[in-house]
């Protein structure tokens, strides 16, 4: 190779690390950050244990993270974010969302949706997700979310 075609082959490389930095490296929101607050009978659930799980099904990823609530039943979560470097091919986002809560020796199924895109808050058509989760309460369809808890 002579060294011009050196200078374009490097130059082609450059161009594409550059591209896969911004975009195949870009953030993949996977699960929106959360607060809110867990109550049963309407007193707090102080102590209870919220366990998100999820699958993202594009890169055959699992994984979990865990908050306790607080004396006042208040919790919180970071987002989860994911990073492919094949992220820009055509693909169609799918997350498998579901959370449970553990508070005196039972579970409760809380939180159940299949997240179609990488954006912040798309659970919640863009606003932050705030909630107040009744241990009693049935399951319940909120749009496509399946949950015990209210959005507030």
């Amino acid at each position: 190779m002579n060294r011009r075609g050196l200078w374009i082959a490097i130059g082609a490389v450059v161009v594409v690390l550059g591209f896969m930095q911004g975009t195949a490296m870009a953030k993949m929101v996977l699960w929106s950050a959360m607060k809110g607050r867990v109550l049963l009978k309407g007193q707090p659930a102080a102590g209870a244990v919220l366990v998100r799980n999820y699958s993202w099904h594009w890169k055959n990823e699992k994984g979990s993270d865990r908050t306790v609530a607080n004396a006042a039943g208040e919790f919180s979560f970071p987002a989860i974010e994911g990073r492919s470097l094949l992220g820009f091919l055509p693909h169609e986002p799918v997350i498998e969302q579901v959370m449970t809560i553990e508070y005196q020796g039972k579970s409760y199924d809380a939180w159940a949706y299949f997240k179609r895109d990488y954006n912040h808050n798309d659970e919640t058509n863009g606003r932050p997700i705030n909630i107040t989760c009744r241990l009693e309460a049935e399951l319940a369809a909120h749009g496509d979310i399946t949950s015990i808890c209210e959005f507030n």
